[in-house]
């Protein structure tokens, strides 16, 4: 359930593409017996993402990184852990000592 949430998490944020279709030049999974998993793709626009996930006793941890082009062409780049503590992204746009895992 962790694991889902996280995805849904990653692909509300990304960034939408306009209509015009972008071609994907890499895309590497790796799936283990155990559960745990890799994957990295990145498209010709130079948009990218990558991930771990590794099991670990009754948990999933993952670690990731993504990274897209802005509306001003600026490169912007995310890389996050999730884990029991929650989701800490980090990034130079994101403020520090921000904390997205407090209750609303």
């Amino acid at each position: 359930m962790f694991a889902l949430a996280l995805i849904l998490a990653c692909c509300c944020c990304w960034p939408a593409e306009s209509a015009a279709s972008i071609g994907i030049v890499k895309s590497l999974a790796e799936q283990q017996s155990d559960g745990s998993y890799f994957f990295a793709y990145e498209a010709a626009n130079g948009n990218y993402r990558e991930e771990v996930g590794i099991v670990k006793e009754d948990s999933l941890e993952v670690s990731g990184v993504y990274r897209y082009l802005d509306d001003s062409g600026h490169r912007v780049e995310v890389s996050y852990v999730a884990d029991q503590n929650g989701f800490v992204p980090r990034g130079f746009h994101i403020r520090a000592g921000s904390n997205i895992n407090k209750p609303l």
